[in-house]
């Protein structure tokens, strides 16, 4: 693992390259790095002044920001759908919290297996369907009920986010349901195995590997060599952890 400063890097990214070298793939200088679903860039600045050669890639953009006027952040394209690099570009594609908003799961995956290079891999960690507390709204168990009465009652209950103080009660549920609705897809892991298999030869769910660097708990990955099941608890209630090689290339869409 390279690094041209003392400070170490942010705790999500060191985690994910470990736990790429504990499955044998390592990077270095030459190697091309994604960030897919960037939002303003800070990984992707943080991963360059390691000496990384990273880049990043969001629907929304500020064309203000410093690493975009270097090309190193780009726009996705929409219509169609389609990241805003050549095909086979990337050795490692990472993202954080970005799958649980995802809505179009098939383009979105086609996307990351024409990026990728043959021998590279990916890694992407975001909250699981069976969350007990939603992690945008705060309000338990919405990742699946999203009813406005639900909603309603624990906006009474005053739970709100960063972003809802001073509003009434109503304007919480209402946002809280529109917001849950459009801009968040939780699925199962079946469905994502299923959606990424269609995409890669190779798809595992890394929740054992990192068990071993998550703080506080990492006593879990040494009882979870005698409790298998523990991993897969974790994935289902917490959080996935999907990598991914060997893309596949020519895949059809699922019939409508």
């Amino acid at each position: 693992m390279i690094s041209k400063k003392n400070k170490e890097l942010s705790h999500d990214l060191e985690v994910s390259l470990k736990i790429i070298e504990d499955l044998g793939f390592c990077l270095d200088a030459n190697s091309v790095i994604l960030d897919f679903g960037c939002g303003s860039g800070e990984f992707v600045k943080e991963l360059n002044e390691h000496g990384y050669n990273a880049f990043g890639c969001d629907i929304k953009i500020d064309s203000e920001q410093d690493e975009i006027k270097k090309g190193r952040i780009r726009a996705i394209d929409i219509n169609p759908y389609r990241l805003p690099f050549e095909d086979n570009t990337f050795d490692f594609i990472y993202s954080f919290s970005v799958f649980e908003h995802v809505q179009n799961y098939f383009e979105s995956i086609s996307e990351l297996a024409r990026v990728l290079k043959p021998n590279g891999i990916c890694y992407h960690f975001f909250p699981a369907r069976y969350r007990i507390i939603e992690p945008h709204t705060y309000v338990p168990l919405s990742t699946v009920i999203r009813s406005y009465n639900w909603l309603y009652i624990w906006s009474l209950m005053r739970i709100r986010n960063e972003f809802q103080e001073g509003m009434s009660v109503k304007e919480i549920a209402i946002k809280n349901q529109k917001y849950l609705r459009n801009h968040t897809n939780y699925l199962s892991r079946h469905k994502l195995n299923e959606y990424f298999k269609n995409h890669f030869n190779n798809v595992i769910f890394g929740e054992r590997h990192f068990l071993k660097y998550l703080r506080r708990v990492n006593y879990l990955y040494n009882l979870s060599a005698a409790i298998p099941l523990i991993p897969n608890i974790y994935g289902s209630f917490r959080s996935n952890i999907i990598i991914t090689r060997s893309p596949k290339s020519g895949v059809e869409p699922p019939p409508l």
